[in-house]
Formats: structure tokens, C-alpha cells, sequence
């Protein structure tokens, strides 16, 4: 018996002996043998190629079954975090990654995965959704970038209302989102916060007397006061520019008081809803929004005089609702949330009406701004971050960054530029 091999190259390998034997019949010639060693070869040929050959070619069951993701980070802005940040897979194990770089995860599982930032100072924040979702194949690279915007905003105190501790409550935190102190605890809502000029008290809204009604404590909490006694709604204190009177919202009107709760008057006594007054720095104006000029539903800027006289239209003739003026410290620009197309977006203006220019272009909803001491930023809520959160921005409208970062909800933000 003689033995005859069938070369396999790669990638190809034969299951069994790589060999198999042919017989030679006594008397045949080495001519036969060699035409019936032919034909087994043949034969085996055509076997090996239904079944021995085993690894010619890709095998779809044995595929790459993992890849990678390059994750990319971008950072601009000032007072960069100099040691970096962390990523993370599906909330597994992190690792590190600068703060300008690309960093490849690798032997990640097929489908669909989740990918965070974290390690991220608190004057920075991610744009956009975070975390990001990115689909993996195997044999792959898949990609995923963040943008981190950072920068250092002016001294100062910035109050705002929060259910961070299972319901609402003013806290106060520093200008930068560090050090949060809750103000009111109490079991009722406490909300929409506003600082007297000199930043040692802070107006409130608070319904542990069964309704809203217009509270005042100190800047650490302490004293907090009752000052309307009314069953209707009383919301939206604003303070004079010289803290001596309260200007607030109730029962669709803007009233406005001195600021022991004294000497209440209504300052539109219109049919229409005047809401959400806002002082000028010189206490020459109120800036307030009202429905008195639109449909059901739409809403417009208006300024008056302080005792409520010659009433006069701002907003544009693009506007459909215009909420939540905010004047600012030199007087020449009003801040306010415009809702138009199903989003509502932060706007500026100059207080003559005139200038508009739109400062927000996200995704959801922008609203409630509040101005710097020094007139050079711009607090205000927005839900890009998933969840609404307090963000400040240049006045301008750049580098909006979250200084809350909390999973509960933080919003209506008012600053003061003295210290915790």
C-alpha cells in the first residue's frame, strides 16, 4: 500500500488525517495504479471540498464577535480641568483620557453600548446627550466624540430652587456650582428665589400655609417670614433695585409692595395675564410679560412705569410667547425665553425693544435667564443636559456650561454678587 497527500494552503485545513491511503490490486501496473490513485484523489477532492475543508474562507459562526470605540475628547474654554477625565463602558471599569485626546477601548461586544465622561470639573460641562449610545460591530472600530466646554465665572452666590432632597427647596451654591446649602428646609414647596441688592436677604415663594404666598429670610436661611396673606397665588417676587419695595404676580396681575409685606397695589389691573415682573437698574421701569396683545396662549414683553403707567410693547412681531424678562445691571438689554417652533430658546434685546438676537439654539427648553452682577454672563435653566439643571453662559451666548449636574431638577437661578 502506498500513501498519497493532498496539498491544503491557507486558509484551508482538512478535518482528519491529512493523508489517505489508496490500495494497488496485485499485478496492476504503476501506470494503473497512478489512474486509480487518480480517480481515489478525485473522489476525496470532491469529498474534502463538502466536508474536510474546514477552514477555507470566513466561517460566519466563528466571526469577530467584539470591536473597539475611539473615544475622542475636546476642550475649550478657560481654567481647563488639568487632570483630565475618566471613560467608561456601560458603567464598567474607567480609564483615563486627557482632556484633547483619543482613547480606543478595545474587545467591546457587539450591539449597543453607553459611553461616559466623568472626572469633569464642575466650571466644565458635556455638550450635548451624555451619556452617548454607540453601536459596536465586530471586526470594527466604532467612534464617539465629547465636546467639554469650561470656563470660571465671575465671584458671587447664585440661589436657585431644587427637589434634590425629595421635594423643593432654595439652595444657594457658589458662583462656580460648588458648595450647595440648602436654605428652607421645610416640608412645603419652597421656591423661585430672588436676592435683595445687597445680597443679605432672599425673597421666596413658599405653599406651607396652604397656598403660595411671598416669604423673605436671610442669606443663611434664618428668619424666614411670611409677607402676602392672600388665597389667591402669590409668585414671582422681584426686588426693587433699592430693596425697598417687592414687585410679585398674583391672580394674573403684577402688583407690587414694600418689602415688610406693606402697601400692596396692582399696578396692571388688566383682563388679560400680566405676569413675571422685572425691575430696570434704575427702578424707572418694570419690565413683565402679559397675553394682553396676542391669542390664547401667546405672550409678550411690555415695560411700565413703577406705579404702572404707560404700558408699552417690546417683543417683536416674530414673537408667539415671551416669557421671563431679565433686565440687565446697566439697563440697556432685556434677557427673556422666547417658545416658538417647540422649543423655547434665550433672546436679548435692547430695552427699547429693538436688536433682538436670539443666544440659545438647543434642543428643548431655555428659559428663565438671570443676569451677572457685572452684566458679563447669563444664568439660566435648560433641559439639554436630560434633566433641567442651572447653566451659565456668556452674555453673548457662548460656552453654556451646567453648574448643578444633579439627577433631580435645578432651575430658576438668581445671582448675587456677594459671597456664600
Amino acid at each position: 500500500m502506498s500513501e498519497s497527500v493532498i496539498p491544503v494552503g491557507p486558509p484551508c485545513g482538512l478535518a482528519g488525517p491529512s493523508w489517505r491511503p489508496t490500495q494497488m490490486r496485485s499485478g496492476a501496473s504503476m501506470h494503473g495504479h497512478r489512474l486509480a490513485a487518480r480517480r481515489q484523489v478525485t473522489a476525496g477532492l470532491a469529498w474534502a471540498m463538502g466536508v474536510a475543508f474546514t477552514g477555507c474562507g470566513k466561517d460566519e459562526s466563528t466571526g469577530p464577535t467584539t470591536g473597539s470605540i475611539a473615544v475622542i475628547t475636546t476642550t475649550t474654554g478657560n481654567n481647563l480641568d488639568p487632570d483630565g477625565y475618566t471613560v467608561s463602558v456601560d458603567g464598567g471599569a474607567s480609564q483615563a483620557i486627557g482632556i484633547n485626546e483619543t482613547q480606543t477601548i478595545s474587545e467591546v461586544s457587539g450591539g449597543s453600548h453607553s459611553v461616559e465622561l466623568g472626572g469633569v470639573a464642575a466650571n466644565c460641562t458635556v455638550e450635548g446627550p451624555h451619556p452617548r449610545t454607540v453601536s459596536v460591530a465586530g471586526g470594527a472600530k466604532s467612534q464617539v466624540g465629547f465636546l467639554v466646554r469650561c470656563f470660571t465665572p465671575p465671584p458671587g452666590t447664585i440661589a436657585f430652587e431644587t427637589n434634590r432632597t425629595g421635594d423643593f427647596e432654595v439652595f444657594k451654591m457658589n458662583a462656580d456650582g460648588t458648595n450647595p446649602v440648602n436654605l428652607t428646609n421645610n416640608a412645603a414647596s419652597d421656591t423661585e428665589p430672588d436676592w435683595s441688592p445687597d445680597g443679605t436677604k432672599v425673597a421666596f415663594v413658599s405653599d406651607r400655609d396652604g397656598n403660595n404666598e411671598i416669604y423673605v429670610m436671610n442669606a443663611d436661611g434664618s428668619g424666614q417670614t411670611r409677607l402676602t396673606t392672600n388665597s389667591e397665588s402669590e409668585t414671582g417676587p422681584e426686588w426693587s433695585p433699592d430693596g425697598t419695595k417687592i414687585a410679585f404676580e398674583t391672580h394674573r396681575e403684577v402688583y407690587v409692595m414694600n418689602a415688610d409685606g406693606s402697601g400692596q397695589v396692582n399696578l396692571t389691573s388688566n383682563a388679560a395675564f400680566d405676569g413675571h415682573p422685572a425691575w430696570s437698574s434704575d427702578g424707572t421701569k418694570i419690565a413683565f410679560h402679559t397675553s394682553r396683545t396676542g391669542d390664547i396662549g401667546d405672550y409678550f414683553i411690555y415695560v411700565m412705569n413703577p406705579d404702572g403707567s404707560n404700558p408699552v410693547e417690546l417683543s417683536g412681531i416674530l414673537a408667539r410667547s415671551d416669557r421671563g424678562p431679565a433686565w440687565s445691571p446697566e439697563g440697556l438689554r432685556i434677557a427673556f425665553a422666547r417658545s416658538q417652533g417647540g422649543s423655547s430658546e434665550i433672546f436679548v434685546m435692547y430695552s427699547d425693544g429693538s436688536g433682538e438676537t436670539r443666544l440659545t439654539r438647543e434642543t428643548g427648553a431655555d428659559s428663565d435667564p438671570e443676569w451677572s452682577p457685572d452684566g458679563a454672563y447669563l444664568a439660566f435653566q435648560s433641559d439639554r443636559a436630560g434633566n433641567i439643571e442651572v447653566f451659565i453662559m456668556g452674555s453673548d451666548g457662548s460656552r453654556p456650561v451646567n453648574f448643578t449636574n444633579n439627577a433631580a431638577t435645578d432651575s430658576h437661578p438668581t445671582w448675587t454678587g456677594t459671597g456664600p
